[in-house]
């Protein structure tokens, strides 16, 4: 009974399947570990329990009763984004006699794009106002740039990016930590993203500037 009950798992394991992803979409896995969309048609329910088909040329028809849900539904999240590390830059600036310390925040993060996704992510080096950083405090800091500069995120794949800000956190502001928060309107995401970190699990380093334009 329990070799029977293997063989027929591995069987399953090993052959092409039709799976309905989480947007709706129609995808076909193949056993050799790949997988292709079946069409660009979507499917939704309506709110009296029918099943939908929203097809690419603008039309729809019924297709039957709702939800259609498959156990083997291919998960859809488009972006991820990760906090990697938190670095404050430090640099002193002569003042006539005197010395002034100014001080930039940059986070570090990777962002990796779903091979799901139907489109690249555009990143633009000025394009910081769909991103806020604040700390526990509600202080809030401006946002300069992100790093690399005008480039594009692919399907499939996944980069480092830094996101700085100016100055950071004094003992005066007895802060403990900061929060970077990613708005809908940025990246094409569809909710807000909130990543945090603790002000004592900051790198601090010594920099000779910062460069143009930051």
């Amino acid at each position: 009974m329990i070799s029977l009950s293997l063989s027929l798992c591995s069987n399953t394991l090993h052959a092409d399947q039709d799976v309905i992803t989480d947007d709706g979409r129609e995808v076909l896995l193949r056993a050799d570990g790949t997988w292709v969309f079946r069409s660009t048609d979507r499917f939704a329910n309506t709110e009296d329990g029918k099943r939908i088909r929203l097809k690419a040329d603008g039309s729809w028809q019924y297709i039957g009763n709702a939800p259609l849900i498959s156990k083997d539904q291919v998960k859809t999240t488009e972006l991820g984004i990760t906090l990697l590390k938190t670095v404050i830059e430090k640099h002193e600036v002569k003042v006539q006699k005197n010395k002034r310390l100014k001080t930039q925040t940059v986070f570090y993060l990777n962002l990796e794009l779903s091979p799901l996704a139907v489109s690249n992510i555009a990143i633009h080096k000025n394009d910081t106002s769909g991103i806020e950083v604040t700390d526990n405090n509600g202080k809030i800091y401006t946002v300069l740039s992100i790093q690399p500069g005008t480039t594009a995120l692919e399907p499939g794949s996944n980069m480092t990016v830094a996101v700085r800000v100016d100055e950071s956190p004094t003992w005066l502001d007895n802060a403990k930590s900061m929060e970077i928060l990613f708005k809908p309107e940025i990246f094409g995401i569809q909710e807000p993203i909130k990543l945090s970190q603790k002000i004592n699990d900051f790198e601090e380093v010594d920099v000779d500037g910062f460069e143009a334009g930051e």
